[in-house]
């Protein structure tokens, strides 16, 4: 690169280095983002030591939840999101998160369908434990029903419109409680945390 003689040498310098550091930025740009670990599912023997931290986890599922549907609204993203958050043996996904945004509010305008909370304790169920296409589903099915039991005992019903009727319209609580009673039915499958010995 010519320099006029007016330049000075030390501007010459910090221009060319500037240019240096555009290009080795350009270059990170399109350089493909390093991919994360892949997530292995848990199988039905596997066990989590959560080195006596299990109730913390339930309580942090239980708040995140409802911090998180009273801040930002969409129950099913929020359940996803409180549950990433609260259990440290979930990795914190984008991709699940952001398959749950559009299933809140039972994905109907009459809220006919299942309340996204549950869709969301089932979207992080079949992450957590579910299998390559076509394979065995018992052990995620028994997960997901035990997070409808206590929803029927709560609302009678998993359904949007009759979640909301029964709780009030208190959607940050149900959220709460979803991602609460998700994380129950998953420590008592993979690790030795028994919820149910513990006040809530």
């Amino acid at each position: 690169m010519w320099t006029p003689p007016h330049q000075p040498r030390r501007q010459f310098l910090v221009c060319t280095g500037l240019g240096l550091l555009g290009a080795l930025d350009a270059a990170a740009a399109e350089s493909p983002p390093r991919p994360a670990a892949p997530f292995k599912p848990l199988e039905k023997g596997t066990q989590v030591d959560l080195r006596g931290k299990g109730k913390e986890m339930l309580q942090r599922a239980y708040q995140l939840g409802y911090e998180f549907e009273k801040k930002h609204g969409g129950c099913c993203r929020c359940t996803v999101a409180a549950l990433q958050r609260a259990i440290d043996f979930i990795p914190q996904d984008d991709d699940v998160y952001r398959a749950a945004t559009c299933l809140d509010g039972g994905a109907t305008p009459g809220g006919l369908q299942n309340c996204g909370a549950f869709t969301g304790a089932g979207i992080m169920i079949g992450y957590l434990c579910g299998t390559a296409p076509f394979g065995e589903t018992s052990l995620a099915h028994r997960l997901v029903r035990a997070v409808y039991e206590e929803f029927n005992k709560a609302y009678g019903s998993v359904l949007c419109k009759d979640v909301r009727h029964k709780g009030h319209g208190n959607c940050p609580e149900v959220v709460a409680k979803a991602s609460q009673w998700t994380a129950e039915a998953i420590f008592r499958q993979f690790t030795n945390y028994r919820p149910d010995d513990h006040a809530k």
